[in-house]
């Protein structure tokens, strides 16, 4: 028979019998009837939906911080340059750069935080590389996934197609 395993919840899947290990748990697909693969077929596509999401959000979150990196290298060393300052996304007010050396960081939740502008460009880029590592983590997961609901949606096939003979063949025995 055929023995195809999907690992739920991990990063592992097994195919033909080969060896699993890695995160979550295995589901033998053989032993699942068509309901239940269904089931897993829906919640792996809700599952990568939400990953996709997440995924994107991150990624806006990088390109944010890499206008950051670009704004923070602009500004040093500007000082008494004229700017427009942003009141609101539409309206703004002319301004004067007074001392490069220091920025206010958002440091999320309505917190800002002076710092120096070395200091601002060293936090800025560990951020920048931890949502780029967290972004890489969650394309991996997705990628695994689709390939497990690829396998999932090929097993439903060929239950599928089993079903149909069989039906065709009593058909014919009749």
């Amino acid at each position: 028979g055929l023995d195809v395993r999907v690992s739920v919840g991990g990063r592992k899947m097994a195919d033909g019998g080969g060896g699993g290990g890695g995160g979550g748990r295995e589901i033998d697909l053989s032993q699942m009837d068509i309901n239940q693969l269904n089931e897993l077929k829906q919640s792996h596509e809700q599952e990568i939906e939400q990953l996709t999401s997440n995924w994107r959000t991150l990624k806006d979150a990088q390109a944010k911080l890499n206008t950051s990196t670009a704004c923070l290298n602009e500004v040093g060393g500007k000082d008494g340059r004229e700017i427009m300052v942003p009141l609101t996304p539409s309206l703004y007010v002319p301004g004067t750069i007074c001392d490069t050396n220091k920025v206010l960081l958002d440091v999320g939740t309505g917190y800002f935080v002076e710092k120096t502008l070395a200091k601002a460009k060293d936090f800025v880029d560990r951020k920048n590389k931890m949502v780029t590592a967290n972004a890489d983590q969650i394309q991996g997961v997705a990628q695994q996934k689709q390939k497990n609901l690829e396998t999932i949606v090929m097993i439903m096939r060929q239950r599928m197609a089993m079903m149909q003979q069989a039906q065709e063949d009593a058909k014919a025995g009749t």
